[in-house]
C-alpha cells in the first residue's frame, strides 16, 4: 500500500509528512491512499489525483463543520 500521512498538532503551524501507517504522532492526521488501485475505473484502476484529494478534504471539513462536535 502506498500511503502519505499528513499531520499537525493543535497550536502548531508546521505540517509533518510521512509514509506508511498512521502513528498518532500528531493530534490530527490525514492518510491518503496513493496506490494505483485506489480508484476503480472502466477496465481497471488508477491512483487518486490531487484535485480528488482536495475535494475529499473539503467534504471532510464540511462534515465536521455541519456535524456534532465532539463526534459521538
Amino acid at each position: 500500500m502506498a500511503t502519505r500521512i499528513y499531520g499537525i498538532s493543535a497550536g502548531e503551524t508546521n505540517v509533518t509528512e510521512g509514509v506508511g501507517s498512521a502513528v498518532a504522532a500528531d493530534s490530527v492526521e490525514l492518510t491518503v491512499e496513493l496506490a494505483s488501485t485506489a480508484v476503480n475505473t472502466t477496465g481497471g484502476t488508477r491512483a487518486l489525483d490531487k484535485v480528488e484529494v482536495l475535494e475529499a478534504i473539503e467534504r471532510i471539513k464540511n462534515h465536521i463543520i455541519e456535524g456534532n462536535w465532539p463526534p459521538a
